[in-house]
């Protein structure tokens, strides 16, 4: 995807819609800029993860802001398993 970003008063770039939701962005994530003669290059930031912390035995990790069905995705996998071994 291409697109071309204007200045604004400030001094900066805003990110047209389609961009950000390729990207899977919202207002308020980071970008890191890569700058150099005759080049920008704007990349988002992984979320920074902490670890864990264990909870009566149990690891409990800070949330993300990736939406994620755990059950769901083991699910998928078992059926993907089955389907294999038939």
């Amino acid at each position: 995807m291409n697109a071309t970003l204007s200045l604004d008063e400030a001094g900066r770039l805003v990110l047209p819609d389609n961009a950000l939701r390729v990207l899977g962005m919202k207002p308020g994530d980071q970008v890191r800029a890569d700058v150099s003669p005759n080049r920008i290059d704007i990349c988002p930031e992984p979320p920074v993860v902490s670890d864990g912390v264990i909870e009566n035995g149990v690891l409990v990790m800070p949330r993300q802001t990736i939406p994620m069905d755990a059950a769901a995705a083991v699910r998928a996998d078992r059926d993907a398993l089955a389907e294999r071994s038939r």
